[in-house]
């Protein structure tokens, strides 16, 4: 019986170094697909997708899209600043950049997700916006339920 041959500390510690780079590239593609599937915006393009393709009228509930636990969403237009984003959830808010829109998904009072758009005037309109003149306003889980339409790059969204 012929025995291997058996390889040089290079040869052992190439594969090495080939199956770890095969695996640490495994786990970045995995985890950007999954933070995609994940983002607001990536969520909200796939449900108007399945709906308009039966409906002209399409409606999404966040209670059935949103995959994380949540209990209450805030919308802050822009216009609000830290300290009145504080004020409306009634602890400091950390991961504010700077002025935007955004939401904010809580479970039990804490965040458990946060998107926020940053408008361009001089780029064509793209994300999703809310369609309201409100400054702010909060849903709870049971009643949240948005009108959503496409125009262009951007997601209308309009509460029910």
């Amino acid at each position: 019986m012929k025995k291997k041959p058996e390889l040089g500390k290079e040869a052992q510690n190439g594969r090495i170094m080939k199956y770890r780079n095969i695996l640490i590239l495994s786990f970045v593609v995995l985890f950007n697909a999954c933070s995609n599937q994940n983002d607001f915006d990536n969520i909200l393009a796939n449900e108007f997708e399945k709906c308009s393709e039966q409906r002209d009228d399409c409606v999404v509930d966040f209670s059935k899209i949103m995959k994380f636990e949540w209990d209450t969403m805030y919308y802050f237009s822009g216009s609000n600043s830290l300290e009145d984003i504080n004020k409306s959830l009634g602890f400091d808010f950390k991961q504010f950049t700077d002025i935007a829109d955004r939401v904010i998904f809580l479970n039990r009072g804490k965040v458990v997700y946060q998107k926020e758009w940053f408008s361009n005037p001089s780029k064509e309109l793209q994300g999703v916006v809310f369609a309201t003149n409100l400054k702010t306003f909060k849903v709870d889980k049971s009643n949240a339920k948005f009108k959503i339409a496409k125009q262009g790059k951007a997601f209308y969204l309009e509460k029910l």
